[in-house]
């Protein structure tokens, strides 16, 4: 008697049970019908132009459009031309900046790339300017142009010379020689050999002309723009006057000499 009376209250039980499971399945499958709906591929599927693509919007037809007439990548902006070409501009604030550097020179002040600055008349820097001898001579008997640069952009330091010494050991030995005599490996095996960093035009040749062959190339050496980063190119150029100081310099050493007494006979 007891059984029948508990059966309906559990079977009430399972049918509430029941329904609340059928509830929940639906408002699930809503909610992910919901979902997939809300799940558009228009990020993926954008309207937009495939590369070299045609446009029938703009009047050119083309739809990738130019560049605003002005626009450098980040990055890219080459406003010291001194650092990035090697040269000096002819504007008259460089003009003004020139004559600084030369009241800089005459007062023993130098230059804010860290190298004596060279006036008319003197005698350029140790490692930046032509050794020894006077730059108005200097810019008329050596190499390059007159605009080149007589200093170096920054201050060369022995890590500065580390640096060059390495890099010109990696681009530039196999043809010019770890000396620079133009006795590289490969001229050893047939190749054009390059000019001797001791001759004299290239000893009175401004920096900016090293780093403006080493850029553009000149002859049948090609250019290492792609190559090299500009900073290097500079490292080298410092690299290559050091070689050419250090000749100079065992040049200009006196050879020891020793006086000899004659003899005049008898004994002393």
């Amino acid at each position: 008697m007891l059984r029948s009376e508990r059966q309906p209250v559990s079977s009430g039980r399972w049918e509430v049970g029941s329904r609340s499971r059928r509830a929940f399945c639906c408002l699930l499958s809503t909610a992910c019908c919901l979902l997939l709906l809300g799940c558009r591929q228009d990020m993926q599927d954008q309207p937009r132009y495939e590369v070299y693509e045609p446009s029938t919007f703009f009047k050119d037809g083309l739809s990738s459009r130019p560049l605003v007439e002005g626009t450098v990548p980040r990055g890219y902006l080459r406003a010291d031309t001194h650092l990035y070409t090697g040269k000096i501009s002819k504007t008259p604030a460089a003009g003004i900046q020139a004559d600084v550097a030369t009241q800089g020179a005459e007062s023993g002040n130098t230059s804010p790339g860290g190298l004596p600055a060279s006036g008319t008349g003197g005698t350029a820097a140790a490692v930046g300017g032509n050794p020894g001898v006077p730059t108005g001579k200097a810019s008329q008997a050596g190499a390059g142009e007159d605009d080149d640069a007589e200093s170096f952009p920054f201050a060369v330091t022995a890590e500065v010379m580390n640096r060059g010494q390495e890099r010109y050991q990696i681009f530039c030995a196999m043809c010019h020689g770890a000396t620079g005599e133009g006795d590289g490996m490969i001229v050893r095996r047939g190749f054009r050999k390059p000019p001797s960093y001791q001759e004299e035009r290239l000893r009175q040749a401004r920096p900016g002309y090293v780093f403006r062959v080493i850029t553009e190339g000149y002859g049948a050496m090609p250019s290492y723009k792609a190559q090299i980063p500009v900073q290097d190119r500079w490292a080298i150029t410092a690299y290559v006057r050091a070689l050419q100081l250090s000749r100079m310099n065992q040049q200009a050493a006196p050879a020891a000499t020793h006086d000899v007494q004659p003899e005049t006979g008898g004994h002393r």
